[in-house]
């Protein structure tokens, strides 16, 4: 039997490079490419088995180099196969295991913003509701002194334990009704006005109203200055009409706008108050006829522009028509969206 390395140089140098032919036929797969693209100990091995073939080829051979050829080659073929079929770096991988753990990252992302969101969400409503909290809070601390301030000046006006005794002290005890009263309104203003500027960017806490019982609650409000001015206020019978807002933003706008009316109705005159709707929408409409002229001529008075910020957070605004012979302001609200007919109630 013949050594190995014991052929004619020519047929090795033909065995050379017919072994080189299938090599570079099988090196040209995609798999095997990627392979060894991916891996620095099959580069070697490429390296080493392509350097016996060309010494093979080049010229006669030792007796070792064709054993080198043979091992080179092989470790080459089960260093390719391997890491073609059992790769476990990101660069081996197949395209579908890429795009899974595309997906997996993506959805770990979606996870983490949800989390966040919900975070940020239950922040915010626990900052509402600490706000609404406190709001109550101040409302409560501040209204029952003024409330009880003005009920003794009432009782002590009206005399029902006996005179006074002196003309002087019923002025006294007008003036600290009246500036009780304005005190209470700045109050009311300031705590409509704050709470809606909270919610402004909180969830939605529009609900249905009924009209005429906000239209009611603010004239009484201004009972007692109506009656003593002897004034008249004529409220429309509006029965069944509902709009959509927030109750107390809503009740000091019909309080503010009732208190400028009554500031510019002469003494014994008439406040009249209209409303007009239709299928979206409800106009009302406050007016008085003969209207004094305002002491601060050219500047709107803070009630107007407390309820024109208020009306702008609910999303309406306001209309203001001031002349020598009337003076009047108009709004609109919003009516509840009717229920679908196919709804099953």
């Amino acid at each position: 039997m013949a050594r190995i390395g014991s052929a004619h140089p020519r047929e090795q140098s033909a065995s050379a490079q017919a072994s080189l032919t299938v090599l570079g036929t099988w090196l040209n797969q995609t798999s095997i490419k990627e392979a060894i693209a991916s891996d620095r100990w099959l580069q070697l091995a490429a390296a080493l088995h392509l350097t016996a073939i060309a010494a093979a080829v080049i010229g006669p051979t030792s007796p070792p180099l064709p054993i080198f050829l043979t091992l080179t080659g092989l470790a080459l073929v089960v260093l390719a196969l391997n890491r073609a079929q059992h790769g476990n770096t990101d660069a081996a991988r197949p395209a579908a295991d890429l795009r899974t753990l595309d997906l997996e990252r993506q959805s770990q992302r979606l996870v983490e913003v949800a989390d966040a969101a919900s975070r940020a969400r239950h922040e915010s409503e626990m900052r509402s509701q600490l706000w609404a909290e406190l709001t109550a809070r101040m409302s409560h601390e501040l209204r029952t002194p003024l409330n009880a301030v003005i009920g003794f000046s009432d009782l002590m006006g009206a005399e029902l334990f006996g005179p006074l005794g002196h003309d002087r002290y019923r002025d006294y005890t007008r003036h600290i009704r009246e500036c009780s009263r304005s005190l209470l309104k700045c109050t009311e203003d300031t705590l409509a006005l704050t709470s809606s500027l909270a919610k402004s960017n909180a969830t939605d806490t529009a609900r249905t109203l009924s009209l005429d019982d906000l239209l009611r609650d603010a004239s009484e409000f201004h009972a007692a200055e109506i009656t003593n001015r002897g004034l008249t206020l004529n409220l429309p019978a509006i029965s069944g009409v509902d709009i959509t807002g927030e109750a107390r933003p809503i009740r000091q706008i019909l309080i503010n706008l009732m208190a400028e009316a009554a500031e510019r109705t002469r003494r014994s005159g008439t406040i009249a108050i209209d409303v007009a709707e239709d299928a979206e929408t409800v106009a009302l409409t406050i007016r008085v006829e003969k209207a004094q002229p305002r002491a601060d001529e050219g500047q709107a008075p803070l009630t107007v522009c407390i309820a024109r910020v208020l009306l702008e957070q609910q999303g309406s605004g306001l209309i203001e028509t001031d002349d020598h012979d009337s003076w009047q302001v108009t709004t609109m609200f919003d009516r509840p969206a009717q229920p679908d007919f196919f709804t099953i109630g």
